[in-house]
């Protein structure tokens, strides 16, 4: 009997997912995403678009023909709710019916959590492409008249890559505006120490990484918790207060809505904790992954932690669950993931981090000319176009 499987969103984790199934069933079975536009965005790219001069057009692209090359269903409409009980979806005016479920919906940013915090008021924020586009115009504003900067992450953020990197290109700003060392730079982190990122490291020592962060002229405040958020002014838990001109900070991301008030589905934080193989350990038609997912930190720390969903570990969810549903209609083996390979992914999203610092000088930007030479932008684009092929590529997103 042919069966409906429907996947919540269409970003690396939810793609990821519908092209994977499309390969493995043939249009055997019935796949529909969801998601409330039809433009899959590159998220990585947020960390130096504010800088760059690239349009809208170089980081995203239109999903639908993709989609609907392979045979998928592309619903675009918000979520406002499911009923796992009777496996249904609660759109605006409809309810879409499951024998499969993929939840893929990413998390939203709790700005909330910390007074003053919200974006455009006293600070700025990478976390979507709107805001991404407002931090652009607030950094050309900034350069004509210049002055402290904080940078960093709060209690409870997970997205620590984004925070470093957007730290790295500011620096690389600085210094080709000839104000590298000529204003006060923070970064402030809830990790014990640099480079932690919930997971114990990306590779570096931490000695390594501080004194990268000394040479680039780096003002650092390790196992911090913002308290208030002013329009020109940073206030710490400790009592530390820090002048600011230009704010962006990397706040706690929790559930989507949809997610967060659905009974017996996810955690206090909105996160769904599934098992090894991505399934919802009371409802084991109900898969998810990449930013919806709860990913347990390595180990306790002072100040909570969340851990970061990358790339590579949005994707690994994603496929492992399409496997493991491909499996239970088609036949074959299921795939397991560990919690400890999970970090190990993390790790490897890191890697050019980690020989960046490995490989840095006591003259410290010259360590960043990957930025200057526009790396990052062709890693993206790179990354874009194996995305846009994938509907021809036969070993596309294969484990």
């Amino acid at each position: 009997m042919k069966k409906r499987i429907v996947i919540v969103g269409s970003s690396f984790a939810g793609y990821s997912a519908a092209i994977t199934l499309a390969k493995l069933l043939s249009g055997k079975h019935e796949i529909i995403v969801i998601d409330r536009k039809p433009e899959f965005i590159f998220l990585p790219s947020f960390v130096w678009y504010p800088f760059g001069d690239k349009s809208v057009d170089n980081i995203s692209f239109d999903a639908r023909p993709i989609y609907k090359d392979l045979g998928i269903r592309f619903i675009q409409e918000n979520i406002y709710g499911f009923d796992l009980s009777d496996q249904l979806i609660y759109l605006h005016d409809q309810e879409i019916h499951y024998d499969y479920l993929i939840i893929a919906t990413g998390s939203r940013p709790r700005y909330e959590s910390i007074k003053g915090l919200y974006p455009g008021e006293n600070s700025w924020s990478i976390s979507d492409l709107e805001n991404a586009i407002k931090t652009r115009s607030a950094w050309k504003a900034f350069l004509k008249n210049p002055g402290p900067i904080v940078i960093g992450a709060a209690q409870w953020a997970g997205y620590f890559f984004a925070a470093y990197e957007f730290l790295f290109n500011t620096v690389y700003q600085l210094d080709k505006n000839k104000l590298l060392g000529k204003i006060p730079l923070h970064f402030i982190t809830p990790e014990p120490y640099l480079s932690h990122f919930g997971i114990g490291g990306f590779g570096s020592k931490p000695e390594d990484v501080e004194k990268f962060i000394r040479n680039l002229q780096i003002n650092a405040h390790v196992n911090s918790e913002v308290h208030l958020v002013k329009p020109h002014e940073v206030i710490l838990e400790d009592g530390t207060h820090l002048e600011t001109d230009f704010t962006m900070i990397i706040p706690q991301f929790i559930g989507v809505d949809a997610v967060r008030t659905t009974r017996k589905l996810a955690d206090e934080f909105g996160l769904i904790k599934v098992t090894e193989e991505f399934y919802h350990p009371q409802f084991p038609n109900v898969y998810a992954a990449g930013g919806a997912v709860s990913i347990p930190q390595l180990n306790e720390t002072t100040i909570g932690l969340d851990v970061p969903r990358t790339r590579s570990t949005s994707e690994i969810m994603a496929k492992s669950a399409a496997l493991n549903i491909a499996s239970e209609l088609e036949g074959g083996s299921r795939v397991s993931i560990s919690t400890q390979k999970l970090y190990e992914y993390c790790r490897k999203d890191m890697q050019y981090l980690d020989h960046m610092i490995a490989e840095s000088s006591t003259e410290g930007t010259k360590s960043l000319a990957y930025i200057a030479n526009r790396a990052q932008e062709r890693w993206a684009e790179h990354s874009m176009k194996k995305y846009i092929e994938s509907s021809i590529t036969k070993d596309f997103l294969g484990i």
